[in-house]
């Protein structure tokens, strides 16, 4: 709900920007400012934790040299709006990151409305807020001034269905073989749209190379696991553990894998482990069970059974897990 609230918030500001006068023009040119914000859209374009974290920093110091230099706000609303994507996509907190663009999209918004890099960041964030068409309109208007912008034509292709035959993701890469969304993109499109497990684990690869990180470990380790190929599924999960000991979604997929593996046991313990850290996933309760079912812990695995239909309840996606944590449940003697 909140993420529709801020997206409603984010159209009256576009439509209540007003341009610039020639002194705030002036100020777009601080040659500081301008120096930081380019060192800065270079760390946010590594796509890292870590670049991430570079690129707040450096932007913040555009804005102490200039408090009026806009695109140094557009940057920040970009990585937060990143950041605050990803932590949704994982049901972690969020909210507090979609706020802090939100708070740096009004004021590129206020400062400098028809920036490329505002207009950029803009798009970003009607993505992130699954506002598809604003997406797709801003993009196209960063391509009609500058036809050589991969993040508009990735942004295009991502609101746009995201088929990965299209155009617009080739021309991305074109632009930029090394935008590291494009490969993450491509890599989901395969993997949820097509089912094809071995084009995406190509692109996660492709992205992990480029950007090594927790997320991407996890990305690339699910597609395999999904491919049968538990041992190498493993070592990612662990690669991105060692990258990230907090990041539950690794834990939580490493459980899965160790559970097709027959290892119950270490089954149990990193979906405990992935729970410990976002009590947040559904994913996590159902193996739970599993693992304790398996190792004949009926109260342990009816418990978290009951988790999971608690947690998932109305959610169509969870259907047919939710109808076996029944199953389950009755069989156990769970009521």
């Amino acid at each position: 709900m909140k993420r529709f609230i801020l997206s409603l918030v984010l159209v009256s500001l576009t439509f209540g920007a007003t341009g610039l006068d020639g002194k705030s023009a002036i100020a777009q040119d601080a040659a500081g400012a301008a120096g930081l914000y380019k060192q800065g859209k270079a760390e946010f374009m590594k796509f890292t934790p870590e670049g991430f974290q570079q690129a707040i920093a450096i932007y913040n110091k555009a804005i102490g040299v200039d408090a009026n230099y806009a695109p140094a706000y557009a940057g920040l609303a970009e990585v937060y709006s990143f950041m605050g994507f990803y932590r949704y996509l994982v049901k972690d907190d969020y909210e507090k990151y979609y706020n802090d663009s939100y708070t740096n999209m009004e004021k590129a918004l206020k400062l400098g409305p028809d920036l490329e890099s505002t207009q950029v960041a803009l798009a970003y964030s009607y993505y992130h807020l699954s506002r598809e068409k604003e997406a797709i309109a801003a993009a196209r208007g960063v391509l009609a001034k500058d036809p050589n912008n991969a993040e508009a034509y990735y942004i295009l292709w991502a609101a746009g269905g995201r088929n990965p035959n299209a155009p617009e993701i080739r021309k991305a890469i074109e632009l930029n073989p090394k935008y590291v969304p494009a490969y993450i993109g491509l890599g989901d499109a395969y993997y949820q749209k097509r089912r094809s497990f071995n084009q995406a684990a190509a692109q996660y690869q492709k992205a992990v190379e480029l950007a090594p990180s927790a997320q991407l470990h996890n990305y690339l380790g699910t597609a395999l696991n999904y491919q049968g190929y538990f041992p190498q599924a493993v070592k990612q999960f662990q690669k991105a553990i060692d990258l990230n000991p907090k990041y539950a979604p690794a834990y939580m997929n490493l459980g899965i894998t160790y559970y097709y593996m027959k290892r119950f046991q270490d089954a149990v313990s990193s979906e405990s482990k992935s729970i410990s850290l976002n009590p947040n996933n559904p994913e996590a309760y159902f193996f739970l069970a599993q693992g304790y079912e398996r190792q004949n812990k009926r109260p342990e695995a009816i418990s978290n059974y009951k988790k999971f239909v608690q947690i998932t309840l109305g959610q169509d996606r969870y259907k047919g897990y939710s109808d076996t944590a029944r199953q389950r449940i009755a069989a156990l003697g769970g009521g």
